[in-house]
């Protein structure tokens, strides 16, 4: 089994939601995912409410709070076993689950009582409200305010590039109070937005190959947020957005490699089945090759993923980890999709197979939770800490 090093970290309560999980994706979701592709369209909000009817948007909420109760190795297979079919709909689908356990584990008690249990339903979705058109990565320069009034705040100003932006009604969103320059004063408030609220205006972002990230700008103009919705204080919310970046980080990887995986078996069945100078494809050795390269990139990668899964599990994950385990799947999901494409000549560029489906939506990893600049540069900073000299100094010198 290609999974099992991480497979072997869960329980038996665990391996059955992924085992739901197959279930779920296999058959009609899967052709949902591949026609909406093939439309320039998200795929159905139906399969969100089914989704969370299998209880998995809860599915890290603790049991008596109404959840799964299940580990980051169990959220990260979840991912993997949705992203066999699209990364899209792996990535969105796990945004949501990700903002009903923050809202679990970190919300107050009002905040619970008015949401959480809608939020299980899927009847309230949230997400994380950070990017701006002027600044993705250095969240320290939002421009975003929340003025103080009687009884909540008022919120101006204007964010990007949010999944599921055309859906959600209760983000979770950065912005700065009071006069403290960057990070110290920045606070995040859960933002309930009506139906028919005139103080905000949203904005779909039609990017190619992110139909079902459902990506979207907000725009708040005195937008009130009541008291009760603050989430973390000026000075905690930075801290706070960040606490859980090197764990996204190794999420995503995880995605990218099940997508590449996918992608591998796809090439590797067309390419044994097509016929090519009286043999099949892979007869030829240039071609049999240019796959067996990517079948070595890609154990690697898994190898990495898991490596930094395991880690996690055991709070031991380093950010240096966390980004070379991002940057290398993305790498290597990218080339190696672009590899399984060449390989099954024009037909891998059609809509006959996947391949065009999982090359548009994996490349846009590159800029989530992280840009590849910013990665290199994590690891960078990293490396007198995790290369030491002592490492291969003798302890005894020759005279």
């Amino acid at each position: 089994m290609f999974f099992a090093q991480i497979d072997q970290l869960l329980s038996s309560r665990e391996l059955e939601l992924v085992h739901r999980t197959r279930e779920f994706c296999d058959g009609a979701f899967s052709l949902e995912l591949q026609r909406s592709f093939i439309k320039g369209a998200p795929f159905s909000a139906d399969w969100i409410a089914q989704w969370a009817e299998l209880g998995m948007l809860g599915l890290q909420v603790p049991r008596e709070l109404g959840g799964q109760g299940a580990t980051f190795a169990c959220k990260v297979r979840i991912a993997q076993e949705l992203a066999l079919h699209g990364f899209g709909a792996a990535f969105a689908l796990n945004n949501l689950q990700g903002s009903v356990t923050r809202l679990a584990r970190h919300g107050t008690g009002e905040q619970r009582s008015r949401l959480l249990e809608k939020m299980l339903k899927g009847r309230i979705l949230g997400a994380p409200v950070m990017t701006e058109p002027t600044g993705g990565s250095d969240l320290g320069a939002l421009r975003t305010t929340a003025t103080k009034v009687d009884g909540g705040w008022l919120l101006d100003g204007s964010k990007a590039w949010i999944t599921n932006g055309t859906l959600i009604n209760c983000p979770l969103v950065l912005a700065r109070v009071g006069e403290q320059p960057g990070a110290a004063g920045i606070a995040s408030f859960l933002v309930p937005i009506a139906t028919d609220a005139t103080t905000v205006e949203r904005i779909a972002i039609n990017a190619p190959g992110a139909r079902s990230f459902r990506s979207a700008a907000l725009h708040f103009r005195g937008h009130f947020v009541p008291d009760w919705c603050l989430f973390n204080a000026a000075g905690e919310a930075f801290k706070f957005s960040l606490a859980s970046i090197n764990a996204a980080r190794v999420h995503v990887a995880a995605m990218c490699v099940a997508t590449l995986y996918a992608s591998l078996c796809e090439a590797v069945q067309y390419c044994g089945e097509r016929v090519a100078f009286g043999k099949n494809l892979l007869a030829h050795q240039g071609l049999r090759w240019e796959l067996a390269e990517v079948s070595t990139r890609l154990e690697a990668a898994s190898a990495l993923v898991a490596h930094a899964v395991a880690l996690a599990q055991n709070s031991g994950l380093t950010p240096g980890l966390a980004a070379q385990a991002k940057k290398f799947a993305i790498d290597t999901a990218v080339w190696g999709i672009e590899q399984c494409i060449r390989a099954t000549g024009a037909v891998g560029a059609t809509h006959e197979l996947r391949l065009a489906m999982h090359y548009e939506e994996v490349r846009l990893a590159a800029f989530a939770d992280g840009t590849n600049e910013i990665l290199q540069d994590r690891i960078g900073r990293g490396l007198q800490a995790a290369y030491t000299p002592e490492a291969i100094q003798p302890k005894e010198v020759l005279p």
